[in-house]
């Protein structure tokens, strides 16, 4: 069955397996089994799980899917795609795509074992790996056999300054993990590891700043930050973050460092911006030309960063891109659409006491039904929803 009005949803998960507490952002980590029950239901109500290339024809024109198909995503490439995702998509028959960082890949040549191994009487689940991101071979893997297909995140994945406003200092356990991303690029692979140890001084400040594709990069003025380091040393380097006014005390450094001071920090030029936007874009690609054996097609742009010039850089260069979670265009992956643009909605989620919870693959395909305009799926995802939240309620 088909239907040229619907639009086809596109998925959009990160981490799947197992929960890591001590990283900021393990909010994007979906437990493995709920996983395994979105894809239990989505072969149970007949969805067909289709790449980007099918979605790309389909809104071309070219080729019309069933209505019930659905494109699963995964962002950043961890490692805990390769352990649990790509077994679990196998197990049920269905497939889905990566998008990858060539920074972020893990340099060491190794295959680890997942979750095959575990049903295979290899290993026990509690010994696979995860804290990390994948391997070239890992991916090379999943490339040449599915059912991930690999595809292209740009090069960095990082924030930059963009202008000289302050907006924060780097203190204990703060999740600027990008601090250290831009400091030592070569250890990006290996951040999950020790999320917390930040070799970025502690008083470093943190200026104002957007994702790497969507900024003007700033260049700010190296004497503020060996200043404030200074200052924090000075007065006692950890512990001074105990202290009630940590914050008021480094604001007022500030203001005595810059009064009757000429700024020497500086903008990046319009041509340093196209420059690393072309590295960012085009680079990526020939990493995996080179690595992979082949190009990669589609473009995710890292957390949804992107402005004017970027994406018309990157259409130079791919055959579509992703929309950002903000944009409010009326594009739903429809044919007539524009097929080089995708829209994508998050893994389905709710809040609840400042925690995320996950619900399973009932209510996961609800919400694909009501991307669809099924007002009916919209009620009953109501009703699941308020379930959820009665059950976490009483559990406390």
């Amino acid at each position: 069955m088909s239907d040229n009005r619907l639009g086809i949803p596109v998925v959009m998960y990160h981490s799947v397996g197992l929960k890591m507490p001590d990283w900021k952002w393990s909010y994007l980590t979906v437990p493995a089994d709920i996983f395994e029950d979105h894809l239990r239901w989505l072969v149970q109500e007949g969805y067909t799980t289709v790449d980007l290339n099918d979605l790309y024809r389909h809104v071309a024109g070219e080729h019309v899917l069933p209505c019930r198909s659905v494109v699963l995503t995964f962002d950043d490439g961890y490692l805990d795609n390769w352990t649990y995702v790509a077994p679990l998509l196998r197990k049920y028959g269905c497939k889905g795509t990566v998008f990858v960082n060539p920074d972020f890949v893990d340099p060491e040549e190794t295959v680890r074992p997942s979750l095959d191994d575990v049903w295979a009487g290899k290993c026990r689940e509690e010994d696979l790996p995860m804290r990390g991101f994948m391997s070239w071979p890992e991916l090379r893997t999943l490339a040449d056999h599915g059912p991930l297909e690999v595809e292209a995140h740009a090069m960095s994945h990082t924030w930059y300054p963009t202008g000289p406003e302050i907006v924060d200092f780097h203190h204990p356990d703060d999740g600027y993990y990008w601090l250290d991303w831009n400091a030592f690029p070569e250890q990006k692979p290996f951040y999950l590891r020790e999320p917390q140890k930040s070799a970025v001084p502690l008083g470093t400040p943190i200026y104002e700043h957007q994702k790497s594709l969507a900024a003007t990069r700033y260049f700010p003025d190296p004497d503020e930050e060996k200043g404030l380091v200074g200052f924090v040393a000075k007065q006692g380097g950890e512990a001074f973050f105990a202290e009630q006014h940590w914050r008021q005390k480094l604001v007022e450094q500030v203001q005595k460092m810059r009064q009757g001071k000429e700024s020497n920090g500086r903008y990046e030029s319009e041509e340093e911006q196209q420059a690393r936007y072309g590295f960012e874009l085009g680079g990526t690609r020939k990493v995996f030309a080179e690595k992979l054996g082949r190009q990669t097609e589609f473009l995710c742009w890292p957390g949804g960063g992107y402005n004017e010039r970027s994406q018309i850089l990157a259409l130079q260069e791919y055959r579509a891109v992703t929309l950002g979670s903000a944009d409010s265009s009326p594009v739903r992956n429809r044919p007539g659409d524009d097929p080089q643009l995708i829209k994508r909605i998050g893994v389905p989620s709710i809040a609840c006491h400042g925690q995320i919870i996950y619900p399973g693959g009932r209510y996961l395909v609800q919400v694909l039904k009501e991307y669809q305009n099924n007002w009916l799926a919209r009620k009953y995802r109501q009703v699941l929803k308020a379930l959820v939240l009665l059950r976490a309620f009483i559990v406390g």
